[in-house]
């Protein structure tokens, strides 16, 4: 049931969109399921594409690029609840290779990359785990701020995932 739920959220939230990098909310009136993989509501099919190597967890992913911490979306840690599903749904949603957009600072204090990570479609999976209720978004910096804490809001509301349900 909360399967389901979560689903159900998830689908609803993701939102077919223009290309660009915009930052617009989601709108409710369009359909939520249509041909192919969803298009979420920040997309950069323009970004550079790099190989997966290895996900270390929810928010943390080795790349050709050196690893990269998640801009924007924050993961369970280990030991904590929903850490291994937050884990393989980024498994899931990255595949073998991910597009990678800057935000606003580089590298966080560990000297990880800081980026936006989108698959290889280039649909945000920042917004995705946020959407399926496996992160919750930063609030105070980067460039789809807005968007990530109207997407954890509606996650919330709506009981969505491991983090909600």
């Amino acid at each position: 049931m909360r399967l389901t739920i979560a689903i159900t959220v998830f689908t609803a939230l993701l939102v077919a969109c223009s290309s660009d990098n915009s930052t617009a909310t989601p709108t409710h009136s369009e359909p939520a399921i249509g041909p192919g993989p969803p298009q979420t509501v920040i997309n950069c099919a323009g970004c550079p594409l790099v190989d997966v190597t290895r996900v270390i967890d929810g928010d943390t992913v080795d790349t050709s690029a050196g690893r990269v911490r998640f801009y924007g979306v924050d993961t369970p840690e280990r030991g904590e609840a929903c850490f291994s599903e937050a884990t393989a749904a980024t498994e899931n949603l990255a595949g073998g290779q991910v597009r990678l957009e800057d935000g606003p600072r580089l590298t966080d204090n560990f000297s990880r990359r800081l980026a936006y990570v989108y698959d290889a479609a280039g649909n945000s999976i920042d917004v995705q785990l946020v959407a399926g209720g496996y992160a919750r978004a930063w609030t105070q910096d980067g460039q789809h701020r807005d968007v990530l804490v109207t997407l954890e809001r509606s996650a919330r509301e709506n009981e969505a995932g491991c983090l909600w349900g």
